[in-house]
Protein backbone atom coordinates (compact mmCIF):
# COMPACT_ATOMS: atom_id res chain seq x y z
CA UNK A 1 0.00 0.00 0.00
CA UNK A 2 2.63 2.60 0.91
CA UNK A 3 4.67 1.57 -2.19
CA UNK A 4 1.65 2.48 -4.31
CA UNK A 5 0.66 5.46 -2.23
CA UNK A 6 4.77 6.50 -3.02
CA UNK A 7 4.20 5.91 -6.81
CA UNK A 8 1.19 8.20 -7.08
CA UNK A 9 2.71 10.90 -4.64
CA UNK A 10 6.10 10.93 -7.55
CA UNK A 11 3.52 10.77 -10.48
CA UNK A 12 1.76 13.76 -9.05
CA UNK A 13 5.13 15.63 -8.61
CA UNK A 14 6.61 14.37 -12.07
CA UNK A 15 3.27 15.94 -13.30
CA UNK A 16 3.21 19.23 -11.77
CA UNK A 17 6.80 20.15 -12.12
CA UNK A 18 6.31 19.39 -15.85
CA UNK A 19 3.37 22.04 -16.21
CA UNK A 20 5.50 24.42 -14.03
CA UNK A 21 7.89 24.29 -16.99
CA UNK A 22 5.38 24.69 -19.30
CA UNK A 23 4.38 27.30 -17.85
CA UNK A 24 7.18 29.20 -17.60
CA UNK A 25 8.32 28.44 -20.83
CA UNK A 26 5.40 30.13 -22.32
CA UNK A 27 5.28 33.32 -20.23
CA UNK A 28 9.44 33.82 -20.84
CA UNK A 29 8.47 33.29 -24.59
CA UNK A 30 5.69 36.36 -24.84
CA UNK A 31 7.62 37.92 -22.15
CA UNK A 32 8.90 41.50 -23.35
CA UNK A 33 12.29 43.40 -22.40
CA UNK A 34 10.94 45.83 -19.72
CA UNK A 35 14.24 47.45 -19.07
CA UNK A 36 18.24 47.17 -19.94
CA UNK A 37 20.56 47.12 -16.95
CA UNK A 38 24.11 47.96 -17.77
CA UNK A 39 26.74 47.49 -14.86
CA UNK A 40 30.28 48.88 -15.44
CA UNK A 41 33.37 47.73 -13.93
CA UNK A 42 36.22 50.72 -14.79
CA UNK A 43 39.58 51.79 -13.39
CA UNK A 44 39.82 54.74 -10.99
CA UNK A 45 40.62 58.17 -13.26
CA UNK A 46 39.71 55.73 -16.25
CA UNK A 47 36.42 55.89 -17.20
CA UNK A 48 36.47 56.11 -21.16
CA UNK A 49 32.84 54.02 -21.29
CA UNK A 50 29.26 55.22 -20.00
CA UNK A 51 26.26 53.80 -19.83
CA UNK A 52 25.02 55.98 -22.14
CA UNK A 53 27.49 55.28 -24.63
CA UNK A 54 26.58 51.47 -24.52
CA UNK A 55 23.01 52.38 -25.01
CA UNK A 56 23.51 54.62 -28.01
CA UNK A 57 25.97 51.73 -29.42
CA UNK A 58 22.87 49.50 -29.26
CA UNK A 59 20.84 52.18 -30.68
CA UNK A 60 23.34 51.87 -33.74
CA UNK A 61 22.98 48.68 -33.99
CA UNK A 62 18.87 47.64 -33.20
CA UNK A 63 17.22 50.54 -34.62
CA UNK A 64 13.94 49.38 -33.25
CA UNK A 65 14.42 49.90 -29.66
CA UNK A 66 15.54 46.89 -27.75
CA UNK A 67 12.74 47.82 -24.73
CA UNK A 68 9.21 46.59 -25.00
CA UNK A 69 10.68 44.25 -27.59
CA UNK A 70 9.80 40.38 -26.52
CA UNK A 71 13.08 38.52 -24.97
CA UNK A 72 12.54 36.10 -27.22
CA UNK A 73 13.90 37.75 -29.95
CA UNK A 74 16.79 39.75 -28.49
CA UNK A 75 20.11 37.66 -29.78
CA UNK A 76 21.95 37.65 -25.87
CA UNK A 77 24.52 36.33 -27.66
CA UNK A 78 25.12 38.52 -30.79
CA UNK A 79 24.89 41.86 -28.43
CA UNK A 80 28.04 40.12 -26.17
CA UNK A 81 30.16 39.37 -29.47
CA UNK A 82 29.50 42.50 -30.72
CA UNK A 83 30.57 44.32 -27.44
CA UNK A 84 33.64 41.93 -26.85
CA UNK A 85 35.12 43.78 -30.31
CA UNK A 86 34.98 47.21 -28.74
CA UNK A 87 38.52 48.57 -28.22
CA UNK A 88 38.04 49.98 -24.93
CA UNK A 89 36.09 46.44 -23.29
CA UNK A 90 38.05 43.84 -21.81
CA UNK A 91 35.66 41.53 -20.65
CA UNK A 92 31.41 41.36 -21.15
CA UNK A 93 28.72 39.39 -20.49
CA UNK A 94 25.30 39.70 -21.75
CA UNK A 95 21.55 38.01 -20.05
CA UNK A 96 18.29 37.77 -19.69
CA UNK A 97 16.58 37.53 -16.11
CA UNK A 98 12.77 36.57 -15.52
CA UNK A 99 11.40 39.62 -14.60
CA UNK A 100 12.46 41.13 -18.09
CA UNK A 101 15.97 42.65 -17.85
CA UNK A 102 18.27 42.64 -20.43
CA UNK A 103 21.84 42.86 -18.09
CA UNK A 104 24.77 43.87 -19.70
CA UNK A 105 28.09 43.55 -17.17
CA UNK A 106 31.44 44.80 -18.55
CA UNK A 107 34.98 45.31 -17.67
CA UNK A 108 36.73 48.05 -19.36
CA UNK A 109 40.72 48.01 -20.27
CA UNK A 110 43.41 49.32 -17.77
CA UNK A 111 45.56 51.51 -19.10
CA UNK A 112 49.35 52.07 -18.15
CA UNK A 113 50.86 54.82 -20.08
CA UNK A 114 50.00 56.91 -23.69
CA UNK A 115 52.82 56.39 -26.14
CA UNK A 116 53.77 59.05 -28.81
CA UNK A 117 54.84 57.18 -32.14
CA UNK A 118 57.79 59.32 -33.92
CA UNK A 119 57.64 57.72 -36.33
CA UNK A 120 54.39 58.21 -37.57
CA UNK A 121 53.36 61.93 -38.43
CA UNK A 122 53.00 64.93 -36.17
CA UNK A 123 53.69 61.78 -33.38
CA UNK A 124 50.32 60.03 -33.18
CA UNK A 125 49.38 59.18 -29.67
CA UNK A 126 47.80 55.49 -28.26
CA UNK A 127 46.73 53.86 -25.18
CA UNK A 128 48.55 51.26 -23.70
CA UNK A 129 46.80 48.63 -22.28
CA UNK A 130 47.82 45.96 -19.74
CA UNK A 131 48.31 43.54 -22.13
CA UNK A 132 50.50 45.61 -24.57
CA UNK A 133 48.00 46.40 -27.03
CA UNK A 134 47.47 49.70 -28.29
CA UNK A 135 44.71 51.94 -29.04
CA UNK A 136 44.21 55.08 -31.27
CA UNK A 137 43.66 58.12 -29.12
CA UNK A 138 41.89 59.55 -31.59
CA UNK A 139 38.12 60.76 -30.14
CA UNK A 140 38.87 59.82 -26.77
CA UNK A 141 39.70 62.23 -23.85
CA UNK A 142 43.59 62.56 -22.35
CA UNK A 143 44.19 60.50 -19.33
CA UNK A 144 46.96 61.36 -17.18
CA UNK A 145 49.41 58.27 -17.91
CA UNK A 146 53.10 57.82 -17.47
CA UNK A 147 54.23 58.98 -21.23
CA UNK A 148 56.35 56.86 -23.65
CA UNK A 149 57.96 58.64 -26.56
CA UNK A 150 60.49 57.06 -29.48
CA UNK A 151 60.11 55.49 -33.23
CA UNK A 152 60.51 51.90 -31.93
CA UNK A 153 57.67 51.42 -29.62
CA UNK A 154 56.20 48.51 -30.75
CA UNK A 155 56.30 45.03 -33.00
CA UNK A 156 53.86 43.05 -34.67
CA UNK A 157 53.21 46.32 -37.32
CA UNK A 158 52.86 48.60 -34.54
CA UNK A 159 50.01 47.11 -33.06
CA UNK A 160 51.42 46.11 -29.66
CA UNK A 161 54.23 46.76 -27.71
CA UNK A 162 57.91 44.90 -27.09
CA UNK A 163 57.57 42.35 -24.86
CA UNK A 164 60.92 43.24 -23.19
CA UNK A 165 58.82 47.41 -22.81
CA UNK A 166 55.52 45.91 -21.24
CA UNK A 167 57.62 44.18 -18.70
CA UNK A 168 59.48 47.33 -17.62
CA UNK A 169 56.08 49.20 -17.30
CA UNK A 170 54.23 46.53 -15.15
CA UNK A 171 57.43 46.72 -12.67
CA UNK A 172 57.25 50.03 -12.23
CA UNK A 173 53.20 50.14 -12.05
CA UNK A 174 53.39 47.76 -9.03
CA UNK A 175 55.52 50.01 -7.25
CA UNK A 176 53.87 53.32 -5.71
CA UNK A 177 56.91 54.86 -5.45
CA UNK A 178 58.03 54.52 -9.03
CA UNK A 179 54.56 55.22 -10.04
CA UNK A 180 55.01 58.84 -8.63
CA UNK A 181 58.61 59.17 -9.06
CA UNK A 182 59.11 58.12 -13.20
CA UNK A 183 57.28 60.87 -15.63
CA UNK A 184 58.20 59.53 -19.04
CA UNK A 185 60.20 57.23 -21.07
CA UNK A 186 62.03 57.70 -23.70
CA UNK A 187 62.98 54.81 -26.49
CA UNK A 188 66.12 55.79 -28.48
CA UNK A 189 66.48 54.16 -31.96
CA UNK A 190 69.08 51.62 -30.39
CA UNK A 191 66.35 50.07 -27.90
CA UNK A 192 68.08 51.79 -25.18
CA UNK A 193 65.42 53.64 -22.54
CA UNK A 194 65.93 57.13 -20.97
CA UNK A 195 63.35 57.73 -17.51
CA UNK A 196 62.52 61.66 -17.04
CA UNK A 197 61.79 62.10 -13.13
CA UNK A 198 59.26 63.51 -11.24
CA UNK A 199 61.53 65.29 -8.08
CA UNK A 200 64.87 66.07 -9.05
CA UNK A 201 65.25 66.98 -12.23
CA UNK A 202 67.53 64.41 -13.50
CA UNK A 203 67.22 61.86 -16.06
CA UNK A 204 67.87 58.21 -15.99
CA UNK A 205 69.96 56.04 -18.44
CA UNK A 206 68.27 53.11 -17.90
CA UNK A 207 69.73 50.94 -20.42
CA UNK A 208 67.73 48.35 -22.86
CA UNK A 209 64.81 46.74 -21.04
CA UNK A 210 66.88 44.06 -19.25
CA UNK A 211 67.75 42.92 -16.12
CA UNK A 212 64.82 45.64 -14.95
CA UNK A 213 64.89 44.38 -11.05
CA UNK A 214 68.62 44.69 -10.53
CA UNK A 215 68.66 48.01 -12.06
CA UNK A 216 65.82 49.28 -9.98
CA UNK A 217 67.49 47.97 -6.88
CA UNK A 218 70.55 50.24 -8.00
CA UNK A 219 68.35 52.94 -8.46
CA UNK A 220 66.63 52.64 -4.92
CA UNK A 221 70.07 52.33 -3.50
CA UNK A 222 70.59 55.90 -5.06
CA UNK A 223 67.35 57.48 -3.79
CA UNK A 224 67.70 56.23 -0.18
CA UNK A 225 71.44 56.53 -0.15
CA UNK A 226 73.14 58.83 -2.03
CA UNK A 227 70.03 61.82 -2.55
CA UNK A 228 69.39 62.15 1.27
CA UNK A 229 73.34 63.93 1.88
CA UNK A 230 73.68 65.40 -1.58
CA UNK A 231 70.73 66.62 -2.29
CA UNK A 232 67.76 65.93 -4.92
CA UNK A 233 69.63 68.21 -7.24
CA UNK A 234 73.08 67.04 -7.17
CA UNK A 235 72.86 65.47 -10.48
CA UNK A 236 71.70 65.81 -13.58
CA UNK A 237 72.08 61.99 -14.79
CA UNK A 238 71.86 58.63 -13.19
CA UNK A 239 73.38 55.73 -15.61
CA UNK A 240 72.07 52.02 -14.75
CA UNK A 241 73.38 50.58 -17.76
CA UNK A 242 76.12 48.80 -16.97
CA UNK A 243 76.67 45.84 -14.80
CA UNK A 244 77.36 46.10 -10.97
CA UNK A 245 77.97 50.23 -11.70
CA UNK A 246 75.95 53.02 -10.85
CA UNK A 247 77.38 55.96 -12.57
CA UNK A 248 75.93 59.71 -11.34
CA UNK A 249 76.48 62.95 -12.89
Amino acid sequence: MNQILNRVVALFLTVSLCLSLLFAQEKHTSLVCKDIAISIKAYPNQSLITVQGILDLLQATYPISLQKTRLKTIDTYAIQDQLSRHPLIKSVLVYKTWNGVLTISLETKYFIARTISLMEPNGTEAYLDEKGSLIALKGLPRLRLLVITGKNITTEKRKRADKGLLELLHYMHRDPFWQRQITSLQVEDNGKIILGTQIGGHQIEFGKAENIEEKFQKLWLFYSQVMPYKGWNAYHLVNLEFKNQLVCQ
